[in-house]
């Protein structure tokens, strides 16, 4: 059964494992800041930026070690580890009281997502080729934003219903069915060559890409996804319960009745991982196209410094309007850029080089929730004031494609 699976059936169920993986997660990002989940957990604000970025900080350590450990080891044993570790993750979070608990939870959570994300990147990368690797990676990545929204709707339900401490042992025992799945029916890729036709082209090129890592490739790459990491899974991610609640105060009528806070932003969350959706898969495909990636990387950024910019705003609706551009700048850059690895790496470096840009891609996840939240708390600036520097940050970011775009020459020539 496991050997009878397609290479787009094998995406499907690795999408399917990542979307249940992230419940806990995004229940962490969309209730944590409430002033009245930190009072119930024994946490202040502060905590709370750092707990929201102890997993990345976690992953800075152990991102390079796993990706060199994929290039050497079988993928689906270390595929069913990470469910069963972001399980436990879940399960430490409910023990305890205060920091510590929450604390221990978030590193088994940081060693999951390192197993769970390098892994399904490189059996993405194994079973597709120059010619489908950006529309292989964005049909992956539909099912991580679709786990981002649910997650975080479903936890915030969750946590209003039964409370906190209930709904992640619910999401624990989501994870643990869901790597029985896996263990059953996930096929092992290791050395497995892809379905669809290999020219001898590209045999050539995979062997010459195999000597080296392409370092003049792969900075420029780590410094777009370190910015796109910084803001939207970082600063704006742990800032937007706290936006929310400056937009909207203790939650929003509807038909009469009051849908409260925590329950709006997992509604948000859910609601704004459709752009995200629709633009992984087609800048996916249109960078296949066009044989180019970085000029499309280059425009999904613009379109995320529009975005933030309509966040500073006041007025709810532009306000609302550039929140649900910002998922168009992560989805694209979590498509494109290991889609950039994959065509300038051969498969015997390929966990390492997408080891180093993870690192880099962790570590402004990370840096992003702590400086976020703890310039709000010392009231160094307004969500406002952050979001208007996110925006020019950016910029920086599409300087950096540009020029790369201009440098390079097209990733699929070698299939050309």
């Amino acid at each position: 059964m496991k050997k009878s699976l397609s290479p787009n059936q094998i995406v499907t169920l690795l999408g399917i494992g990542t979307s249940v993986s992230l419940l806990g997660e995004s229940t962490l990002y969309t209730v944590l800041p409430n002033e009245h989940i930190i009072q119930q957990l024994g946490i202040t604000l502060a905590m709370v930026g750092i707990l929201l970025g102890t997993n990345r900080a976690m992953r800075l350590f152990t991102n390079g070690p796993i990706g060199l450990l994929y290039e050497k080891a079988p993928r689906r044993p270390l595929l069913v580890l990470s469910l069963v570790l972001g399980a436990l993750s879940s399960v430490l979070y409910t023990i305890g009281h205060g920091f510590w608990p929450l604390f221990a939870g978030r590193v088994s959570w940081g060693l999951a997502w390192s197993l769970l994300w390098i892994g399904c990147k490189t059996v993405v990368q194994e079973i597709s080729t120059n010619e489908n690797r950006g529309q292989f990676n964005g049909r992956y990545n539909i099912f991580y934003f679709l786990g981002i929204g649910f997650a975080s709707l479903l936890g915030a339900m969750l946590t209003d219903l039964v409370g906190f401490s209930s709904g992640q042992r619910i999401s624990a025992g989501l994870l643990l069915i869901t790597a029985v799945i896996w263990y059953f029916w996930l096929p092992e890729t290791r050395g497995a060559v892809s379905r669809q036709a290999v020219r001898s082209q590209e045999q050539i090129a995979e062997q010459k890409k195999a000597e080296a890592i392409p370092w003049k490739v792969i900075l420029p790459a780590a410094f777009v996804i370190f910015t796109s990491r910084f803001i939207e899974r970082g600063l704006v991610a742990a800032t937007t319960p706290l936006w929310m609640a400056g937009l909207f105060g203790e939650g929003a009528r509807v038909l009469g009745f009051l849908i409260p806070i925590a329950s709006l932003t997992g509604l948000f969350n859910a609601v704004k991982v459709f752009p995200g959706i629709a633009s992984a898969p087609l800048s996916g495909r249109l960078s296949d196209k066009l044989s180019r990636r970085w000029p499309v990387v280059a425009w999904t950024l613009v379109v995320g410094a529009i975005g933030l910019f309509l966040m500073s705003n006041r007025l709810t609706f532009l306000a609302v309007a550039g929140g649900l551009m910002i998922p168009v700048l992560s989805a694209s850059v979590e498509t494109l850029v290991p889609a950039i690895i994959g065509d300038h790496t051969g498969k015997a470096n390929n966990g390492r080089a997408l080891g180093v840009i993870f690192i880099f891609a962790d570590l402004g996840s990370t840096l992003g929730p702590m400086i976020g939240l703890g310039l709000l708390d010392a009231a160094v600036f307004s969500i406002e004031q952050l979001y208007l520097f996110c925006a020019l940050l950016i910029l920086a970011a599409v300087g950096v494609a540009w020029s790369t775009a201009g440098k390079t020459k097209p990733s699929l020539q070698a299939v050309k």
